[in-house]
């Protein structure tokens, strides 16, 4: 209790809770971001500004994830912020597939936690994002199967299998669908479609190909096969997509 206190009087001379957020602009793979009960971003670091596709924290201020992301991705993100501020609890570690405005993919480790005003009422929340690389209770985990995500990042146009990445590192087709669902939370294959259609976001937003030339150039068999898998994961057709996208600021994330 002493300690309590003691930790009370001293944040109380501190005239402004922006001197700890401002700490977070040095730390560039640390992705932090606040929201108000409505969902609009009240605060973000340097970082997340800029992987969202905004030149500075300013930018972002005010809007929502339905501002910035496509419908069914927004909608999934404030699912879950609800599910904080309503249990009032922490939902920590989720692993979350990211990509950034210049279409570059990594894996994050997301924790959220509610935030309470003066009464103890929820007043909002605030999450923090980083490497799945750094976080080291998961790092080994990570590491057995880093060979494989690096391939399918790279090489997502190609034909690609299961039994093709489990031989990479020496599993079984079932060993490897196994441990890959426990730490990513989603199929191997499920990854590589992911994959695919961010990297098929990203082409839309910038090229001028058409939707045919995008659904090869990204693996896909064929042009209804891409509408039919790109809808699902976003809420969009491609059509729809790139007339949204194409011109302004655009972000997202795709959560796992």
């Amino acid at each position: 209790m002493e300690e309590e206190i003691l930790q009370e009087n001293f944040l109380n001379k501190v005239a402004s809770n922006s001197q700890f957020l401002a700490l977070f602009n040095w730390l560039p793979d640390a992705h932090l971001y606040v929201k108000d009960l409505s969902g609009r971003f009240m605060v973000v670091n340097q970082a997340s500004a800029l992987r969202n596709g905004f030149r500075s924290p300013h930018e972002i201020i005010g809007k929502t994830d339905f501002d910035i992301h496509p419908p069914q991705m927004a909608a999934a993100y404030v699912e879950e912020d609800q599910k904080v501020m309503l249990g009032r609890r922490p939902i920590p570690e989720q692993i979350w597939l990211v990509y950034d405005y210049l279409g570059a993919q990594r894996w994050f480790v997301s924790t959220k936690i509610p935030l309470f005003g003066k009464d103890d009422e929820v007043v909002g929340l605030a999450g923090i994002m980083r490497p799945l690389e750094e976080a080291k209770h998961l790092k080994e985990s990570y590491e057995g199967l880093a060979p494989v995500v690096e391939y399918v990042l790279e090489n997502f146009a190609e034909q690609i299998s299961a039994e093709k990445l489990a031989e990479q590192i020496g599993l079984s087709v079932s060993q490897f669908n196994r441990r890959f669902k426990k730490l990513f939370g989603i199929a191997p294959m499920q990854f590589v479609l992911r994959a695919r259609v961010n990297a098929a976001r990203t082409l839309l937003s910038k090229e001028k190909a058409s939707l045919g030339e995008i659904a090869l150039e990204c693996g896909f068999y064929d042009q209804g096969q891409f509408g039919r898998i790109f809808k699902r994961e976003t809420g969009l057709t491609p059509g729809e997509y790139r007339k949204r996208y194409q011109s302004g600021t655009f972000g997202g994330m795709t959560l796992l």
